[in-house]
C-alpha cells in the first residue's frame, strides 16, 4: 500500500544519505588532524585512527547541526529565496548554529538576519539529516507580530510573506515534497482547516515539478 511504499522511500533515503555522508567525511580525512600524518580505516569504517604510534589520534564522524524555521504571524507564512534559484521558488528560512549557541537563538539569529523580522518564540517541530556534506536539519516553527515587515539580505535576494490563498493557488514554487521544508510548510498549512490538504491540491508548484 502507500503507507510501505512511503515507508520503504523513507528508509532508502536514510541509507542514501548515511552512505554519502560516511563517504564524505572519510574522503575529508585521510590525514590525522593533530600531527599530520596518514589515517586508516577501523571499527567498520566509522572510525579513522592515525598510522603514527606515538599519536593515535581517533577521528569519529561528526554533523553539523543547523537550523530551518517557519516563522509565521498566524495567517502567513515567511518565505525567502536565494539569488541562484529559478524565478518564482521560495523556501524556509535556514542557517548553521554557531559555536555557544542554543538552537533557539539561531533560530532567533538567521530569521533576523536573514529577513529583518523578530521572532517571538519558538518550538521544535522535526528533523532531517542533510548530509551536503555533513549537515543535520532541525526544524522550527517559530511565530512573529503580525503585520512585521520583511526585507531581504546580502544571502536572501527576497523574503516575503505567504497566505494559504496565495500557496494554494500555486505560488510561490515551493520546496521538493520530501524536504523538511515542505513538511513545516504543510503542517502549518493544514492546520487551519481552510483548504484542503497541501498534497491534494492540484496546481501548488513545487521544485520537482517544474524542473
Amino acid at each position: 500500500g502507500d503507507a510501505t511504499a512511503a515507508a520503504r522511500k523513507g528508509y532508502e533515503a536514510g541509507l542514501l544519505a548515511y552512505a554519502r555522508a560516511m563517504v564524505l567525511w572519510r574522503g575529508r580525512h585521510r590525514y590525522c588532524g593533530s600531527c599530520g600524518a596518514p589515517a586508516r580505516s577501523e571499527s567498520a569504517g566509522h572510525v579513522m585512527k592515525c598510522t603514527d604510534p606515538a599519536c593515535g589520534a581517533e577521528q569519529f564522524p561528526r554533523l553539523d547541526p543547523a537550523i530551518i524555521v517557519l516563522v509565521t504571524d498566524g495567517e502567513r507564512a515567511l518565505l525567502g529565496r536565494q539569488a541562484a534559484w529559478p524565478a518564482g521558488r521560495y523556501s524556509t528560512i535556514a542557517g548553521f548554529v554557531e559555536p555557544g549557541e542554543s538552537l533557539e537563538d539561531a533560530v532567533a539569529r538567521e530569521t533576523l538576519e536573514e529577513t529583518g523580522v523578530v521572532v517571538l518564540e519558538s518550538r521544535y517541530h522535526s528533523s532531517q539529516p542533510w548530509p551536503f556534506p555533513s549537515s543535520l536539519m532541525l526544524g522550527f516553527m517559530a511565530s512573529a507580530t503580525p503585520g512585521s515587515i520583511a526585507s531581504g539580505s546580502s544571502e536572501l535576494e527576497d523574503a516575503r510573506w505567504f497566505t494559504r490563498a496565495e500557496i494554494a493557488s500555486g505560488r510561490p514554487m515551493l520546496p521538493p515534497r520530501t524536504s523538511i521544508s515542505f513538511r513545516l510548510i504543510e503542517h502549518w498549512f493544514d492546520a487551519a482547516g481552510e483548504f484542503p490538504p497541501m498534497r491534494e491540491i492540484s496546481g501548488v508548484g513545487r521544485w520537482e515539478a517544474r524542473r
